[in-house]
């Protein structure tokens, strides 16, 4: 008979090899994907600091017509939108893309008509960008602006 402990041996280390670089690749995944997502955030916050867009004026039409002038501040770079959101007494709106990019220094009026929220005092507005996916990065500034 032959001698088989010299086989397995071999067999041994070679499993533990295997192991060990299926162990490395799970968290070298796992550190690449948690790397991504904190990146991700860093550079939303990175392109919101110097972004600044504010309603100016704001002029009730009707009960649910209300004409928004946005105007946004010489900081920041490329095109941002504005989510905007009206606030009543007794209630508020969606939140509602105000229909337009706007670069640095630009204002902007356009007509919104709400379904909810009537006879609103105060809106509010929150800059965003697009990133590279064409996703919606909202910032976290959000500026409010009252009115009667």
């Amino acid at each position: 008979m032959k001698n088989k402990k010299g086989l397995s041996g071999i067999v041994t280390t070679l499993i533990i090899i295997l192991l060990v670089l299926v162990a490395a690749g799970v968290i070298a995944t796992v550190v690449n994907n948690f790397l991504d997502k904190t990146s991700g955030s860093a550079d939303v916050a990175l392109k919101c600091t110097d972004i600044e867009v504010r309603a100016t004026k704001v002029v009730q039409q009707s009960t649910t017509v209300y004409n928004v002038t946005l105007n946004r501040k010489p900081r920041g770079e490329g095109e941002v939108g504005a989510k905007i959101v009206f606030f009543s007494d007794t209630s508020n709106s969606e939140p509602m893309p105000f229909g337009e990019m706007l670069s640095p220094l630009e204002t902007s009026t356009k007509t919104i008509t709400l379904v909810d929220a009537l006879n609103a005092t105060m809106v509010s507005v929150t800059p965003y960008f697009l990133d590279d996916s064409n996703r919606e990065r909202l910032c976290e500034g959000t500026y409010e602006f009252k009115f009667e």
